[in-house]
């Protein structure tokens, strides 16, 4: 009988710990996904960027719908040196449930560049 209850102790010792775990490489891998869509996001801003004469706007519109139904923050910098642009984007993520969150917001940033492309028919 005391068998039993010993296991039941070290599952309830251990269970605590293994939800953490689980809970951090979720956290990190949805945080991995969150990179690369800010990357792809930053393409497509530079690429829009490249092919506008109002970059700052369409950006800014990009960004809004890239972010739509989050809590994500995004802020962007967009820099013309010659013929190319180049578009910085930062996203700064909250979770609030997991164990990360305890060390508050983190951001993460992508650039993208592009050439700028003639605007106007021929």
């Amino acid at each position: 009988m005391g068998e039993r209850g010993q296991a039941a102790v070290e599952l309830a010792m251990v269970l605590p710990l293994v939800a953490v775990v689980v809970a951090t490489v979720i956290d990190v891998a949805a945080f991995s996904i969150a990179r690369v869509s800010l990357e792809h996001t930053a393409g497509a801003a530079a690429r829009v960027a490249a092919s506008t004469d109002r970059p700052e706007s369409a950006v800014a519109e990009l960004l809004s719908r890239a972010g739509a139904g989050s809590s994500d923050t995004f802020s962007h910098e967009i820099t013309r040196d010659g013929l190319l642009v180049t578009v910085t984007v930062e996203r700064t993520r909250r979770s609030a449930w997991s164990p990360l969150a305890l060390l508050g917001p983190r951001s993460i940033t992508a650039d993208a560049t592009a050439a700028i492309e003639p605007i106007g028919g021929p």
